[in-house]
């Protein structure tokens, strides 16, 4: 029996980039469904000839509505892990097999993320504190990846570290912590934010149920794009979904 299933969620994503990445995917013995969910306004005819589950014609409903639409059919199913990716991710082989070890090996663990790096091989510094408004106001600031929220320079031996906030571009989820938090709130991603703090938010609640881990005993390259540094639109999404995110946990 296969043992994760995963999701991508795509807006105008370049074919040859779902391509790779599901490539990668599929090379891992313990992947079972891999659904592509698709908002972008036209569907891309070369997805539906796949290895995959295509979704499309549900509009541009945001990245963790996006994602809930494959989670709930996972949920459904006897699958034990859930792989919530982006479709800019690399991997090299063996690196979801670890993840899956360790988790078997921590029953208490929900959510894990591996060590996540840049191209050229430094790190993104993705597991973080939670931050306060003014950390963020500080970063956009600075324009600085590295900030005081990050934890960085930590060897684990393997066993992991509990931490508060895991970045959404690469998150290996227990489906039975995923129901028991669906049961308590409702949903898995929050619907209410379309893009950038639903991974926080995620990360954040199931870290009351079980634990959340950063694993960099496990690496993945990660070719970020920073969209809302490079366009004003974005930027305002992301500051409006922020504002959002901090008036519910206020």
């Amino acid at each position: 029996m296969k043992r994760v299933n995963c999701s991508i969620v795509l807006y105008r994503t370049p074919a040859d980039e779902v391509t790779k990445v599901v490539t990668m995917l599929r090379q891992c013995s313990e992947v079972g469904e891999i659904w592509l969910i698709d908002n972008s306004e036209l569907m891309t005819e070369r997805f539906q000839f796949m290895d995959v589950q295509y979704i499309h014609g549900h509009g541009n409903i945001g990245y963790g509505r996006g994602h809930n639409i494959a989670l709930q059919k996972s949920l459904e199913s006897e699958v034990d892990y859930h792989l919530v990716l982006n479709s800019d991710i690399a991997f090299s082989e063996g690196t979801i097999e670890k993840l899956i070890k360790f988790m078997d090996e921590h029953e208490n663990v929900g959510h894990v993320m591996p060590k996540v790096l840049n191209p050229d091989g430094s790190d993104q510094f993705l597991a973080k504190r939670l931050p306060k408004p003014w950390d963020l106001i500080y970063r956009r600031l600075t324009l600085s990846q590295r900030c005081a929220l990050s934890f960085d320079g930590m060897n684990d031996g393997g066993n992991g570290f509990d931490v508060e906030y895991l970045s959404g571009c690469f998150m290996m989820l227990r489906n039975d912590t995923l129901r028991k938090l669906k049961e308590k709130d409702g949903y898995v991603f929050d619907p209410r934010f379309f893009l950038y703090p639903e991974d926080m938010d995620l990360t954040r609640r199931m870290h009351t149920i079980g634990r959340t881990v950063y694993l960099p005993s496990a690496e993945i390259t990660h070719y970020h794009r920073k969209e809302s540094y490079k366009s004003l639109k974005m930027m305002c999404v992301h500051s409006w979904n922020m504002i959002k995110y901090f008036w519910k946990w206020r």
